[in-house]
Order: C-alpha cells, then sequence, then structure tokens
C-alpha cells in the first residue's frame, strides 16, 4: 500500500518519516518527488505517477503575520491544495490524512474546545485552514483532519527552537502570559498518525474531524519558563535565563492569535484506545532528544 507525504522536510514531516517507513516523500527538494504545490497540474502529475493509497498532507502554509499580507498565497495552500487532494482521493478511493489548526476557533468556551464547538477564524491563517476543513468535508472523501496545536520540534522555525536558541545565547526572553494552548511536539502528532492508520485506516469512509494535541493547558510564558529550566537541566543552554510575562498587546503581530487554544482529544483517545501524552511530560521526552536533529 503506497502512502504518500507532502510536506516531507517540515517538521512535522520529518517526524513522520522516523514514525513509518516505506513512505513517498514529496517536498520542493530533497524528496522522491520535487514539486510546487502552488502549481496545481505539477501535482496532479505527482498524484498520476505515484497513485498512492493514502496522502499525508503535511504541507501548509504555516507564516501566520505573512499570511495577513498573502492571503491568495495562503488560501492556495491551506484550501485549495486540499481540496485538489480530496477530490483525487474520491476519484480514486484513497484515503486523506490532512492537519488543522487551533486557529479556527476564537473565544473560551469555559473548558477545552471539542470536535463540534462553532469555529470563528480571527486571521487569515485561520480562515484559511477552516476552509482546508471545508473542502475536504465537502468532497465526500476517505479523511482524517486533525487539528493540533501549538506544534514544536527542534527543528528551526517553531517557538520552542527559538526560545532554546535564544536562552543559549544568554538574552532574557518576554513572552506573552494570556494566550492558553495546548502544546504539541511534532513526535506526539507523528506518533498519533501512525496510530491512526495503524488501527482506523481501513475502516474510514468519510471525513472524520478529530483533535490531537498535548494533554493539559499551559500559556506560552509557561511553556518558555519550563523549556529554559528543562534545557538547562540537561545541559542544552548553560544556565537558565530570566523570563518575563508579558501581555499581547506589549507584542504586538499583524495577526491576531487565538486566546484559548486548548484541544479536548477525547475523541482520538476514545477511537483508539490509546492516551494523548501529558504536554509537559512530551516537552520532557522532545528535550531528552534534542540534540537528535530530526526530534
Amino acid at each position: 500500500m503506497t502512502a504518500l507525504l507532502l510536506g516531507a522536510n517540515g517538521q512535522l514531516g520529518r517526524h513522520l518519516r522516523r514514525r513509518m517507513s516505506g513512505l513517498v516523500t514529496c517536498a520542493r527538494h530533497n524528496a522522491d518527488f520535487t514539486c510546487d504545490l502552488g502549481d496545481a497540474a505539477a501535482l496532479d502529475k505527482v498524484l498520476g505517477t505515484v497513485r498512492p493509497a493514502i496522502i499525508i498532507n503535511a504541507a501548509a502554509w504555516t507564516a501566520v503575520d505573512d499570511a495577513e499580507d498573502h492571503r491568495d498565497a495562503a488560501f492556495r495552500l491551506n484550501r485549495d491544495v486540499p481540496a485538489q487532494l480530496a477530490a483525487w482521493c474520491r476519484d480514486h478511493d484513497a484515503l486523506l490524512v490532512h492537519y488543522s489548526t487551533d486557529y479556527v476557533f476564537s473565544g473560551n468556551p469555559g473548558r477545552a474546545w471539542r470536535e463540534d464547538d462553532p469555529v470563528s477564524p480571527e486571521s487569515v491563517y485561520g480562515a484559511s485552514k477552516l476552509a482546508g476543513e471545508q473542502a475536504i468535508t465537502a468532497s465526500t472523501c476517505r479523511a482524517l483532519v486533525l487539528r493540533t496545536a501549538w506544534v514544536y520540534s527542534a527543528l528551526p522555525g517553531n517557538f520552542l527552537s527559538a526560545i532554546i536558541k535564544r536562552a543559549g545565547q544568554g538574552g532574557g526572553l518576554r513572552v506573552v502570559s494570556d494566550q492558553v494552548g495546548s502544546p504539541t511536539w511534532a513526535g506526539t502528532l507523528a506518533a498519533a498518525t501512525g496510530v491512526l492508520l495503524d488501527r482506523l485506516g481501513s475502516q474510514v469512509d468519510r471525513p472524520s474531524l478529530l483533535h490531537v494535541a498535548g494533554k493539559g493547558a499551559m500559556s506560552w510564558y509557561e511553556l518558555a519558563s519550563q523549556a529554559v529550566h528543562m534545557a538547562a537541566e540537561r545541559g542544552i543552554i548553560t544556565s537558565p535565563v530570566a523570563v518575563e510575562p508579558i501581555t499581547s498587546d506589549q507584542w504586538p503581530q499583524k495577526a491576531k492569535r487565538p486566546q484559548w487554544s486548548v484541544l479536548d482529544g477525547s475523541r482520538y483517545e476514545q477511537m483508539t484506545g490509546e492516551s494523548l501524552p501529558d504536554a509537559l511530560a512530551a516537552l520532557a521526552e522532545c528535550l531528552d532528544q534534542w540534540k537528535d536533529a530530526a526530534c
């Protein structure tokens, strides 16, 4: 059974490659197939050549602030590509695995967000990811849509790696304390994807939405504080640095972020019989593997 991985060189893609053997990879470079996903004809050619039974779409426009100025490009990757993949999967009875985001929500329901809660994105990025979800649902293809939150790894380009790099340079940190979410190690998300495919893949007959994220809730400030302390304990940095809590308006950004991004993973746990890891335990596991470039 052939599985095609799009976005194979990103932080999630690299974790998926470690977790699953035999994937056919697709990315802009250094992959079995090189492709600009913005080119629909090029993507169709890859699909026609590989003819996968499973497509794992780990590619996305993830530059949240840049999306405010590049709406068309963000919607191309986050809505149009998933729509194209879903149509192909429907026509070829293939399974699509796609990743979405906590940014589809706004407000605070007083508990973790569930899959059937109302959505109301407040940024172009969030709107584009929601449009991708809706395109997959409308296609009626066989699909698993996994919403996640605050994905991090040791690879460059995410919150945790930026925090550790800055702390390693000895600089103090100012981190937002009034946004709360479910930090998710890319390794957690990759492992959960493998579990879903192993146990449920053949049973999926329609688009199914699941939340997959680290258990628990913490602010960006709490995540940074824990990460700095734990990194110092493991010798990743020489010593802890000061972490100062600030409010969102003290760190102005072009795109509005959700104040509450805690996701309820109960549906995933009920469907698989597997527990999602505590967010702090997953952070510790990531840092234990920090010197491995793929963690």
